[in-house]
């Protein structure tokens, strides 16, 4: 579910989600993970559910790329 395989399509992949969720992050400093949702659908190729965006920010957090300041997800950099 994390890679891509025969099974999973790379647009379905969490690298690939996670990638889009952080580049959306970078640009818009910080957001709660409602607005989060709101952007990453709009601008994802497909809709994704809550569940999946709650493991992108899991596996982001994991990797030290962001960080949980009172229920506002910022970046790392």
């Amino acid at each position: 579910m994390i890679m891509p395989t025969k099974i999973i399509q790379p647009v379905d992949s969490l690298l690939a989600i996670s990638s889009s969720v952080l580049k959306i992050i970078y640009v818009n400093k910080s957001l709660s993970v409602d607005d989060l949702f709101d952007e990453v659908n709009k601008s994802y190729y497909k809709k994704i559910s809550i569940d999946k965006l709650l493991l992108c920010l899991n596996f982001l957090y994991i990797i030290d790329k962001v960080e949980n300041d009172n229920e506002i997800i910022k970046t790392k950099f």
